[in-house]
């Protein structure tokens, strides 16, 4: 990957834009509810001990840290954006939950952490948004400590609304990113107002492999959202429908293969 494509997407991640536009887009209270069981279900299948200390790479505005610090853990978050970071200790402040989490600012493909210095590791929707996803890969392998476990979150390019997606703007010439065909999965390179940025859908198979060249293997693979398509939708009766929908799909269905969201948890053999 060229080195000046990770130097833009690492300018327009530090710009308040992009990280006002995704809460817009995401954090929103149809969505709380998703997220909210989707921890329950991660800590139920973790079992962590009471007072355990996660690390949230690529925390954004804490949303996620505050989750886990609200279920009795201790979280160590850190972002490459000092935009973001600045928001987080705001959200931080206002939940009242300074003595359970430490922000710091760090680069996923160069942590300053030692090798095996976690026994829990959060990578929510993170490694879409970088070039050099391998190296983000190796770094996050190498901090987890043997037997410990991290948990990601990724968009998955052979899912029924990103197959159907795919093929309808085919058909109708509609694709206004750059589409780039990769063995980690399909990268869309679109200018936004912040600047340029990538938004990878991956391809689940690699990325399991990947991680397991690295010497973790998959724990479990379960469904997230089964679309995300409401973000493309104005009417709340049509949003409300696909969020309870995407519900139903969590709680009762869970097949990850089919659904655009992958919710993966890897443990470390090593």
């Amino acid at each position: 990957m060229n080195n000046s494509k990770s130097i833009n997407i690492k300018s327009t991640l530090q710009t308040d834009a992009v990280h006002v536009e995704w809460e817009k887009s995401y954090r929103t209270k149809e969505n709380e509810k998703f997220y909210e069981e989707a921890f329950d279900y991660i800590i139920s299948v973790l079992n962590p001990p009471k007072g355990s200390t996660f690390l949230d790479v690529g925390c954004g505005i804490c949303a996620h840290s505050i989750r886990l610090a609200r279920r009795g853990f201790y979280v160590q978050a850190v972002d490459f954006s000092e935009s973001a970071l600045k928001m987080a200790e705001s959200q931080i402040q206002s939940s009242g939950l300074q003595d359970k989490i430490k922000l710091q600012r760090e680069d996923v493909l160069s942590l300053s952490f030692k090798d095996q210095s976690f026994d829990y590791i959060l990578c929510w929707g993170v490694l879409m948004h970088i070039p050099d996803i391998e190296k983000a890969i190796s770094e996050l392998s190498r901090i987890l400590k043997r037997e410990g476990t991290l948990i990601i979150s990724e968009g998955n390019m052979n899912s029924l609304e990103s197959i159907t997606l795919r093929i309808l703007k085919r058909l109708l010439n509609k694709e206004k990113a750059k589409v780039r065909k990769t063995p980690a999965g399909l990268e869309y390179w679109t200018q936004t107002k912040a600047g340029e940025l990538l938004t990878r859908q991956a391809n689940i198979s690699w990325l399991i492999r990947t991680f397991k060249n690295n010497g973790l293997t998959v724990k479990k693979r379960v469904s997230g959202q089964f679309t995300e398509i409401y973000t493309r939708f104005p009417s709340s009766l049509i949003k409300t429908f696909i969020h309870s929908f995407n519900q139903f799909w969590f709680k009762y269905v869970g097949m990850a293969y089919c659904s655009f969201g992958n919710i993966i948890i890897l443990q470390n053999d090593k």
